[in-house]
């Protein structure tokens, strides 16, 4: 079988100007957000990605979508297959356009699509352990959008766990995979009462790594590596605890400034494994979805 971890393509986005003041959120954040350090984070991220062997796809920011950078709200890609999403905030369902016609034209995968109309979908509630999925559904995903993972990815159980009673905006703002079969788990009664429900469905058992924070616990396994946050916004305990039980290589990032409007690592990419080549050229095209002149680049 293969590595279920495996990614050797990622879309990702660039970070626009409207972000620091319409991104969902930012009007909460006391002081506003800080757009230079914001686009240094992702500048860093961006680099780790291509220090972890990924390719990366990177897309041009457009203004009338603030949070287009988290692309991963818009597509869940398992395998071959691509499900666009149907995002839960109406300001982020334009998003989606410019992502299909990637995964779809150049990517060439199947491309799947949510049929109800009343469904919503976002990718960060989506959780893929390698063997299994776990939708969240709370405040961005209801049971509609739950049921669209199972319909487009019938090779793997997929479970639908209830997260709406908790403080999470998404299912992965408190549960990431550290490496097969270990997930890595904030702290938090509302985090253990879910911890309990994905336990009772799961078709497999898994090692729980728990941690001191939700930065801590944001992480992402690909190619072998973990990516994680650094030391002093993991703390010392948390990150003592990666030095115990991880032993392969390691790199870490800050992303204070994203996680204040509700970043994560894997919110910034849409990874892909493809065993054939995409179509590797610049384009320049017009997309009716997002009304905005897009570009994209292939980074090796």
């Amino acid at each position: 079988m293969a590595n279920p971890f495996q990614c050797n393509y990622a879309i990702i986005c660039r970070i626009p100007d409207s972000f620091a003041q319409r991104s969902v959120g930012a009007e909460n954040i006391p002081g506003g957000l800080n757009l230079q350090k914001a686009r240094e984070e992702y500048d860093t991220i961006r680099e780790v990605l291509k220090n972890c062997d990924v390719n990366l796809i990177e897309l041009q920011e457009d203004e009338n979508y603030p949070d287009c950078c988290f692309v991963e709200d818009c597509a869940v890609v398992i395998g071959g297959t691509a499900l666009v999403t149907r995002p839960g905030h109406p300001s982020r369902t334009g998003e989606v356009g410019e992502i299909r016609r990637v995964l779809k034209q150049d990517m060439r995968l199947v491309v799947k699509e949510v049929g109800d109309a009343k469904a919503t979908l976002d990718g960060g509630d989506v959780l893929f352990t390698g063997k299994e999925i776990f939708v969240g559904v709370g405040k961005r995903t209801n049971a509609l959008g739950a049921k669209a993972v199972a319909e487009a990815f019938q090779d793997h159980t997929v479970s639908m766990v209830e997260i709406g009673k908790s403080d999470l905006l998404h299912l992965k703002d408190g549960f990431a995979m550290a490496g097969r079969e270990i997930m890595a788990v904030s702290p938090g009664i509302d985090v253990a009462v879910i911890l309990k429900k994905m336990q009772d469905v799961a078709s497999y058992p898994y090692k729980v790594m728990q941690l001191d924070s939700r930065e801590a616990a944001d992480m992402l396994y690909i190619n072998g590596r973990l990516i994680h946050h650094v030391r002093t916004e993991m703390g010392d305990t948390s990150y003592g605890k990666l030095d115990e039980k991880i032993p392969y290589t390691r790199h870490h990032v800050q992303m204070s400034e994203l996680r204040k409007v509700g970043g994560t690592l894997s919110s910034l990419f849409i990874p892909i494994n493809i065993q054939r080549a995409p179509k590797m050229f610049s384009s320049d095209i017009t997309n009716a979805d997002l009304g905005a002149y897009t570009t994209w680049t292939v980074l090796h």
